[in-house]
């Protein structure tokens, strides 16, 4: 069709249609689909997942020098046809960009390998029952080095997790930032004869927000839950995130009765979110009052101990409870 004043040529409707269907059009639905996860391991697992669909075909990742075993299996959408195992024995991988073709059975096989820093090679082998095109192994080579690359960042991320004090995807304390809090802490409340309590959050529901909606409203969801915890301390209280939807407050001066009323109030308000469409997430409590001088009470057993009145007020269905005997 051409256009009356130009005379150029456009393309009609239907070829704009199936122009969509490129590898550029895959690459991006897996890149979706890896943002869209929760967990590195997550996304891919759901980038192959969009391969094997577009590209009617099945996918072994694996991480080994060697063919893939048991162990060293990421991601397996089928069984590894018995014929297409015996094409692999006594063959060591040497990762390059090269991808290697064989067939057994009917089924024709590509098997794609990428260096990983600090880590064995990456192996993906795809089977589909027709022949690879040039066309496809190019995508199968980018999307591996997509996941790679996610490979390598969820090493390094992992690797500075391990020495941080702080939750980087919320800015709040980690365990081992609260711990060392904690403690450092502690000698000033001996001295002036304070006590205080130790107090564990569960916001069931928030992790979901994710996938079910998107990471977008996931993200805002944190960041309304984590204010309105902030408000329902005093601003020098300290407060870590232990996990997804997991929190604990640590509140110098605290006595039983007070953070017991405090409690009562948090988990009568529970957690409402502004976010599109609106939510309201229930939230429970486990407390675990520290006394002045108490020189048993490590954080490793407050932290056991409120996290087991927080088990207890779930299996009797209350919204929080007091750990008020050693287990």
């Amino acid at each position: 069709m051409a256009h009356p004043d130009t005379g150029l040529r456009l393309p009609d409707p239907l070829t704009r249609q199936e122009s969509t269907f490129t590898p550029l059009h895959v690459i991006r639905k897996a890149l979706t689909a890896m943002r869209q996860a929760i967990l590195p391991s997550l996304g891919i697992a759901a980038a192959l997942t969009v391969l094997q669909e577009e590209l009617q075909a099945d996918t072994l990742l694996f991480s080994s020098f060697m063919p893939p075993t048991d162990d060293s299996i990421l991601h397996k959408s089928a069984p590894f046809p018995q014929g297409l195992q015996e094409c692999l024995q006594e063959n060591t991988f040497v990762p390059s960009l090269a991808a290697v073709r064989f067939s057994a059975d009917a089924k024709y096989a590509v098997l794609i390998c990428e260096a990983i820093r600090s880590q064995s090679p990456l192996g993906l082998i795809c089977w589909k029952k027709t022949l690879w095109s040039q066309e496809d192994i190019e995508l199968l080579q980018t999307v591996m080095s997509l996941i790679a690359a996610t490979q390598e960042h969820d090493a390094l991320h992992r690797r500075v997790l391990e020495e941080c004090h702080y939750d980087l995807a919320s800015n709040l304390l980690n365990w081992d930032g609260l711990k060392d809090e904690m403690k450092r802490r502690t000698p000033r409340l001996d001295r002036e004869c304070l006590p205080a309590t130790l107090m564990v959050a569960y916001v069931p529901g928030l992790t979901d927000i994710t996938q079910n909606i998107g990471f977008q409203a996931g993200e805002e969801a944190l960041i309304q839950c984590i204010a309105l915890l902030r408000k329902a301390v005093r601003p020098t209280d300290a407060i870590a995130r232990l996990s997804g939807n997991t929190f604990a407050l640590w509140m110098d001066g605290g006595d039983r009765f007070a953070m017991a009323e405090r409690a009562e109030r948090m988990t009568a308000h529970g957690i409402p979110l502004l976010i599109d469409p609106p939510m309201h997430l229930p939230l429970y409590i486990g407390l675990i009052s520290r006394e002045p001088n108490d020189q048993d009470s490590s954080p490793e057993l407050l932290l056991e101990r409120a996290t087991q009145a927080l088990h207890d007020a779930l299996d009797e269905q209350k919204k929080w409870r007091f750990s008020y005997e050693a287990p």
